[in-house]
Formats: C-alpha cells, structure tokens, sequence
C-alpha cells in the first residue's frame, strides 16, 4: 500500500483492480460546471499558456462561484465542486486530507473516461509567480515534452521540496537529484521517492492515469501519492505557490530555489553532493488549513 487506508477506505473495501472508476463517482456529475471567464490577478500570463496547452483544465475549488478562469483555457476547463463531491460520498469517516485527495481523483477519473491524453489539475489556492517569464523557445520545448508522454508521468508547475526541509546536511537527497530534459526550463526526477510536496498545480499524462487513482484511494496527494511515482518533471523555476500554506510565498521560493542549487543537474554525467539522513516526517504539506481549502 502507498499510505493508510483508514477507516474509510477499509469500510468500502477498495478494490485493487485499476481498471474501475474511482468509487463509480465519475457518475457525480453535478460536480462538474463550466466556470465563468474573467480577468484575475492570480494567473500569470506564463502560467495560463502553460495550462492552456494540456489536453483539458480542471480548476478544483470549494467556494466555486467566487472562480473565474481565463479565456485562454476556453471550451477545456471544468470546475469540481469539492462541497458537491463530498454531498455524493456521504462519508463521515473521511478526513480533511483524504477529501481533497478524493477531487484529484475525481477529476482524473472524468479524464481517463474520456480518453484525454494529458490534463492540467489547478487548485483554487495556486498563485502564479509574475517574476518567472517564458520566452518563445520555452514555449516550444514544453510543446516538445507534452508530445513524449513516455518521458513523463507527472508535470509540476508547483512544488514544495519538503526534502530539504526535513534532510540533514548541505547536500541532495540521493533520490531527489533532477536533470535537466527539455530545455532549460524543466528538469526530470528519475527515480520515485522525492519528498515534492503541493499538488496546486500540474500535468498528468494518460500512461499514469490507472495508477493514479488507485493509489490516490491509499493515500493523501501531496504526502505519499504523488512521492510514489518516477519521471517527475519540475518547472524550474517554478511558476505556481500556493496561497493558504503554513509557510510564505517568499518561502517558497526560497526553497525551490534551494533545490535548484543543491538538486538539478545539467545531464546525466553531472555530479551533485548526496546525503541519506532525514529528520522525521511531518503532517501533508497543506497542513493546518481549514476544510474550505482544496490541497
């Protein structure tokens, strides 16, 4: 198992078998709106042409009305209502973490059923660093890597390395170490295992669709789901923070690029300092939000 099941998940008995609909709540359509198209101060030009070349948008939010979208993401995006998901499930015994784990996966199964090769996932807490421009070339090369689905399983626009909040000494997490694929832009973690906390926003290609929901019904997203799986990519920098988390936006940067420093290499011959110690874990990344928040 990735991570404990609970005692909601042990009350529904899940099933291993990856070829099911999550639960059979893609039938939980009223889940689903089109959201209203608007300026917002939230959305970087980068960002909303990142998200716009994915196959399809889904904007998770709670307060759903308050969301509007740009235009740039027309006739691809959806809202999931997380209120509306949890109405469909009825179930008490779930907490916090594993309700916003239980959107992802909703959305992904509304993908996977209609044949999408890759989509976007955005939380309504994800807020665009303004600071971090693409150029043309950029462009092109993140167009490259969205058509070499077998180099990726995940995209993260966002992200929080928890790794090196929590290692011991100056060097790299031995299985966090990052090369750099197309571009300069973007840089792959190879192997599984790196402590990348956030989920508020990123690409997931259909070849990891299967397993991803299942193992989103073991687990929390941004504690030990999104960990388990290999070819990681990173934007780097990264375009998207997150807004309602227990450490600052300037924080965050602070971080990624730390990471950056200690963790990315330019090819596979590169060295880069390792180490293995590590503090103990905490609580999932968006720890201490109220139930209003969807990460």
């Amino acid at each position: 198992a990735v991570g404990p099941i609970g005692p909601w998940g042990e009350a529904r008995k899940l099933s291993p078998d990856v070829t099911q609909p999550y639960l059979g709540l893609p039938g939980c359509k009223s889940a689903f709106t089109v959201p209203a198209e608007g300026p917002s101060d939230k959305y970087s030009p980068t960002f909303e042409r990142l998200v716009s070349m994915a196959d399809q948008v889904y904007v998770l939010c709670v307060d759903c009305a308050e969301v509007s979208v740009p235009s740039a993401w027309r006739d691809k995006v959806l809202l999931v209502d997380g209120k509306r998901i949890d109405d469909c499930v009825e179930d008490h015994h779930m907490d916090h973490w594993h309700r916003a784990t239980f959107s992802h996966a909703i959305a992904v199964s509304h993908a996977r059923a209609r044949g999408f090769g890759n989509v976007a996932i955005v939380e309504d807490d994800a807020r665009s660093d303004f600071t971090v421009v693409f150029s043309d070339a950029d462009y092109e090369d993140f167009a490259t890597l969205l058509k070499q689905p077998g180099t990726w399983n995940f995209i993260r626009l966002g992200w929080r390395p928890y790794a090196l909040e929590t290692s011991i000494g100056d060097g790299c997490p031995r299985q966090c170490r990052c090369t750099e694929v197309v571009g300069a832009r973007t840089c792959a973690v190879e192997s599984s295992g790196c402590d990348l906390r956030s989920s508020d926003a990123y690409l997931v290609g259909r070849g990891a669709y299967n397993s991803y929901i299942h193992r989103l019904q073991l687990g929390v997203v941004d504690f030990d789901v999104l960990q388990s799986f290999d070819k990681m990519v990173l934007v780097n920098p990264m375009v998207s923070y997150q807004e309602k988390l227990d450490i600052t936006m300037d924080s965050q940067r602070d971080l990624q690029a730390a990471f950056r420093h200690k963790c990315v290499g330019s090819g596979p011959a590169s060295t880069l300092p390792v180490l293995d110690g590590a503090k103990a874990q905490l609580a999932p990344a968006s720890r201490g939000l109220e139930r209003g928040s969807t990460s």
